[in-house]
């Protein structure tokens, strides 16, 4: 990427303090830790940081160019004033994607959006150039810089959106004009911001309004409140379905344990045979998703069908850990209702003898964390582990439900610290169990997963 000071200003309506208009900036960063020489440093300011007290490191490590919202010392670099500087980052971003004609596929949702995110990035990298947000970047900063990336070598990019407060989901998409996008579900997550199921259905919907004229609208109208989402008339649908006819429909499905799932898949007329590397059913309507967003740009089957077969995806997510002593899935990034009761689907699916499941707090519940996590105990209780350990502020509420659904009280354990959770599985080892262990990020339980990797 280059683009000059010019430029950045005209974008941004900001104004060129010192230096040079001509100077050309060789890539934008928001961390003075990860300057290069010859960017543009964009210092954000949020609640707990201060990117224009790091001004001096950002130059003294190569940076050419700071765009900033508060008067700053004149430093020799070119100095570029805006109102917002997290504003500017995305009219930065917007004004770089409109110098290409990428085909991009926007990704929204509840959940599985970064599992959609890398099929469609591993199918269209096959047809050519693919861009892709990495790991989950997929915010107000994250979203931004992604697209600054872009280049006349891309042919496609799959960008993820997500969201916890309204109009964030507008403004991704508006910098980002999809030409295809897909909103992949509908549930309880980031209630704090959305409030209401009907909130998370207003703030989804908006990366339609936002998708290129003539574009394409994905979703699947067999879950639960898509009927609900508008679809403006600028657009064409295309539809996808675990269970329904639908443009994309899968007709058949072969389960094989953790190694995923055999698929036969009928494209809108031509039919299509391929391996979903990931367990459970949840992830293959994640891979119907990336089908219907491939077909809609005219990718052949046998090139979907290689795109999924071979997708790889980023660790804490349904990673499967299997050592001499025990099998771990390992699904730490995070946690709400729909997730975990995917998971606790694939738990009980699995052929293991002793299956248990060590579960943390999900965040970002509002009002109706308790009842989510009185639900999550009834849904832990009609599975019938062998054992459920439970640990975080919610802990009780999930424990006492799962009794009050049928699971043996002696099976139950719950922990107020991190290293109990280890000794209350020692018993488990070389005895053929699965353990599942699922919160939300901030709980930090990936740390029970090295543990049990350096012991098991």
């Amino acid at each position: 990427m280059k683009i000059s000071a010019r430029d950045v200003a005209s974008f941004t309506d900001g104004y060129i303090l010192s230096g040079d208009e001509d100077t050309v900036f060789t890539g934008v960063s928001t961390d003075s830790r990860s300057i290069s020489e010859g960017d543009l440093f964009v210092a954000l300011r949020g609640d707990r940081f201060n990117g224009h007290a790091f001004i001096p490191t950002a130059v003294s490590r190569g940076a050419t160019g700071v765009v900033t919202m508060e008067d700053v010392p004149r430093n020799g670099t070119v100095i570029i004033s805006v109102e917002d500087t997290l504003q500017a980052l995305g009219d930065i971003a917007l004004g770089v994607r409109n110098r290409y004609d990428t085909a991009i596929v926007g990704v929204t949702g509840s959940t599985g959006k970064t599992t959609v995110k890398e099929f469609c990035a591993s199918i269209l990298s096959l047809q050519g150039s693919c861009l892709k947000t990495e790991k989950n970047y997929n915010n107000l900063i994250g979203v931004p810089l992604a697209l600054l990336a872009l280049g006349p070598e891309y042919e496609f990019a799959v960008i993820e959106m997500g969201t916890n407060r309204f109009g964030e989901i507008d403004r991704l998409s508006f910098i980002t004009r999809p030409r295809v996008s897909i909103i992949t579900n509908i549930n309880p997550v980031h209630l704090n911001g959305l409030r209401s199921i009907s909130g998370i259905i207003k703030e989804k919907q908006a990366i339609f309004r936002n998708t290129a004229k003539f574009g394409m609208a994905v979703i699947n109208p067999s879950l639960e409140h898509m009927d609900k989402i508008e679809v403006p008339s600028h657009l064409q649908t295309i539809t996808y379905s675990h269970k329904d006819p639908a443009d994309i429909t899968l007709v058949s499905i072969e389960h094989q344990g953790l190694d995923g799932s055999d698929i036969e898949v009928d494209l809108a007329g031509r039919t299509m045979r391929t391996h979903v590397p990931l367990p459970g059913m949840h992830n293959v309507v994640n891979a119907l998703g990336a089908c219907a967003c491939a077909v809609a740009l005219g990718i052949d089957p046998e090139i979907i069908a290689a795109g999924v077969r071979q997708a790889k995806f980023p660790g804490m997510r349904s990673e499967i850990i299997v050592s001499e002593h025990m099998t771990i899935i390992n699904d730490c990034y995070n946690a709400n209702p729909a997730s975990m009761r995917a998971a606790l689907a694939m738990l009980a699916d699995a052929p293991h003898t002793l299956k248990v499941a060590v579960l943390g707090d999900m965040l970002e519940l509002g009002k109706d964390s308790r009842f989510w996590h009185e639900e999550l105990g009834r849904w832990v209780g009609e599975t019938r582990i062998d054992r459920l350990i439970c640990i975080g502020e919610m802990a009780q509420a999930v424990c006492d439900a799962a009794a009050a659904s049928g699971l043996d009280p002696a099976a139950i354990r719950r922990v107020e610290k991190m290293d109990e959770i280890l000794y209350n599985m020692q018993d488990l080892f070389d005895r053929d169990a699965m353990v599942l262990v699922k919160a939300s990020r901030a709980l930090k339980l990936d740390q029970v997963v090295n543990q049990l990797k350096a012991v098991a």
